[in-house]
């Protein structure tokens, strides 16, 4: 494993970067203050910007000191086309014994169904099978949830099972969906597709320093 921490990962049209203080008000407008994005989390109500920091513990000093751990993955999604943060990208639960990671993600309303998570998932896969050398990434989302689960399967990520009522979240207990994929798997689908293992600029970067009900995530946007 070579642990890397939350470096910048560039697609067509996003950044995925470390948070800045600056970045919670736009966080709360475009994503957070919505239920309909955090409904398929296990987040504390975010009626407010204070909701954030006091009851979730996020964008706290604690919060933002955890980019020091090298196995530590939690990026702002920002537009390239106008600067705006609109989501949440996380890698968790990382186990270098098992070698696997778990995704989770949340996109705001007002850029579903336009690709960005999709997008999002596939630089992650490539950052994570490529630079950081795990041998399995999985994800899960709320059965309830299914545009989630395409996100995942757009990626090309295989439905390994459901697990009933296996997780709390705010509407409840549900029934959790999981997909996964191996490093051979990914190799092997960029090849037959002719995509280059690195994507343009991801691996300068890294070099540069550049979807469970947890405190964020379970799939809780789709594409």
């Amino acid at each position: 494993m070579n642990h890397k921490g939350t470096v910048t990962l560039e697609t067509e049209r996003l950044i995925l970067r470390r948070f800045e203080k600056n970045d919670l008000e736009p966080m709360f407008h475009n994503v957070w203050n919505n239920y309909e994005v955090w409904k398929w989390s296990s987040y504390e109500p975010m009626n407010s910007i204070d909701d954030i920091r006091t009851l979730n513990n996020i964008f706290t000093d604690f919060w933002f000191a955890k980019y020091e751990k090298p196995d530590y993955y939690n990026w702002a999604i920002e537009l390239k086309s106008s600067g705006e943060v609109i989501g949440r990208f996380r890698g968790i639960n990382p186990s270098d014994r098992a070698n696997k990671i778990e995704l989770a993600y949340e996109l705001g309303q007002n850029w579903w169904g336009q690709g960005f998570m999709t997008e999002a998932v596939n630089a992650a896969l490539h950052f994570f099978f490529n630079d950081v050398g795990f041998n399995r990434v999985y994800a899960g989302h709320a059965s309830e949830n299914p545009a989630s689960g395409k996100v995942m399967q757009k990626c090309g990520m295989t439905y390994e099972g459901t697990m009933r009522q296996h997780t709390k979240c705010n509407v409840g207990l549900v029934d959790e969906v999981f997909y996964g994929i191996l490093a051979s798997e990914f190799i092997m689908k960029q090849i037959l597709v002719g995509v280059p293992t690195h994507p343009a600029g991801a691996a300068e970067e890294a070099e540069q320093g550049f979807i469970p009900c947890v405190a964020a995530g379970f799939g809780a946007a789709p594409h």
